[in-house]
């Protein structure tokens, strides 16, 4: 059990012990929520003994629920004369990602990218979906969360729920997508 301070409780509390219950500071009542939050960048920071995980594992990993040595490893069954068989994996390639995740089982979809090359915010504001999205942005990959009417948040190596905005990604040219249409990120 996790032991956290929350609002009206202290460490220690029955109110506030359970990491996926809140408490309501009027009440002082539990509320019992599905643990949204998927596992993010630092978590594979951990994994990764402490060292910024590279882009295509990470987004591998965090897709199908995976570690990011699991990760890897996927990545190496996925094309094993292209990566090396030790050690971290610096490139990966858009199509090796996508027969990992099905090897996982993972159900994804091409996403039609109706212009060519479209930036990140002008996919997300031209009425992208809400749903989850493995995208490819100029030399980056990325988990997208499309909440709908605009919004989005990102989730790669250096981000976890964070909003895009032209200031990070939003501006960078959006290559390749895939819709993630199953597994760990979509049930949650």
């Amino acid at each position: 059990m996790t032991h956290r301070e929350g609002p009206g409780g202290f460490a220690g509390d029955p109110a506030t012990t359970r990491a996926d219950a809140t408490v309501a500071p009027p009440t002082g009542l539990r509320l019992d929520l599905p643990s949204a939050a998927p596992r993010g960048h630092l978590d594979l920071l951990a994994e990764n003994d402490g060292l910024v995980p590279w882009c295509g594992p990470t987004v591998l990993a965090l897709a199908a629920g995976r570690s990011y040595a699991e990760a890897n490893a996927m990545l190496r069954a996925a094309a094993p004369d292209w990566y090396p068989a030790e050690g971290p994996i610096v490139t990966a390639y858009w199509r090796d990602l996508l027969s990992a995740l099905t090897a996982a089982g993972v159900p994804h979809a091409p996403h039609d990218l109706s212009e060519q090359r479209p930036t990140l915010l002008r996919l997300v504001r031209d009425g992208l979906a809400a749903g989850w999205y493995l995208l490819r942005v100029t030399d980056h990959f990325l988990l997208l969360r499309s909440q709908g009417f605009s919004f989005a948040q990102l989730h790669d190596n250096h981000h976890s729920g964070t909003p895009l905005t032209g200031r990070g990604h939003g501006r960078r040219k959006v290559t390749h997508a895939a819709r993630l249409l199953g597994g760990p990120l979509v049930a949650a």
